[in-house]
Order: structure tokens, then sequence, then C-alpha cells
């Protein structure tokens, strides 16, 4: 079997497996890598400074995102070079850190800003209604 083929069965199968275990985590029925991924773009202006893997983290769930889509939607094949597996070690990590309440949404629910108690603005709550 072509190494590429192997790599990518298996991120996907990790992929599948960790999407499952976002959504358990998240309370949510499906779409765990997406709601992790909402709910931590929620939260941008808040924590982006405060929180240094913030940006990198929803920069490499939306990488890996895009990655699974290409392979499920057959829009790439399985031969073909898509990533290494940095990806699925990564997935692992980040499942460990919320194991450990060490993940980036965890922390965050940690912080205390003044600003995260503070009511949302008119112009904010309309925003919030296209979201």
């Amino acid at each position: 079997m072509h190494k590429n083929r192997i790599t990518n069965e298996n991120f996907y199968d990790e992929y599948c497996f960790f999407d499952d275990y976002l959504a358990d985590y998240l309370n949510v029925d499906e779409n765990g890598v997406t709601e992790y991924i909402k709910r931590m773009k929620e939260a941008i202006y808040e924590v982006k400074d405060v929180l240094p893997e913030w940006m990198p983290s929803i920069a490499r769930l939306e990488k890996i995102k895009a990655r699974f889509e290409s392979l499920d939607n057959a829009q790439v094949s399985f031969d073909d070079f898509q990533g290494k597996d940095e990806d699925v070690v990564w997935m692992r990590i980040l499942m460990e850190k919320i194991e450990a309440g060490a993940d980036p949404l965890a922390k965050y629910s940690k912080l205390k800003f003044t600003f995260k108690k503070r009511k949302k603005s008119l112009l904010q709550r309309f925003f919030s209604l296209f979201n």
C-alpha cells in the first residue's frame, strides 16, 4: 500500500474519532471540531493576546478540518500527499490537554475578564443574530 494512502487513512480515522470526542466534550450531537472552532472564535478578541496558543490552535483546527473535508468529499485522492502524521499527533495532544483541563477553551473558562461579564452592546447583540 502506498505510504500517502496509509498516512491519509490514519489521519481520516483519527479525525473521525477526534470530531466525536470534541462533540462529546462540548455536548453537541455532531461536528465537534466545527463547534470547538466556533466557540474559540466567539472569544477571540478577549483571549488572543492573553493565551499565546489561541490563534495557532484556531489555525491548526481549520487546517485539519479542511484536510479532512477534502478527503471526505473526494476532492483529493487518499494516494495524494495531504500532509504528515503531525496532524494526528496534534489532535492526540489536544485530547490529552482536554483530559487535563489545559486546552484553550478550558483555560479561557478559568480566566477572569471584566468585559467577559459585561452585557453585550446593542451592536454586538445585533451581529449575534446573524451568526
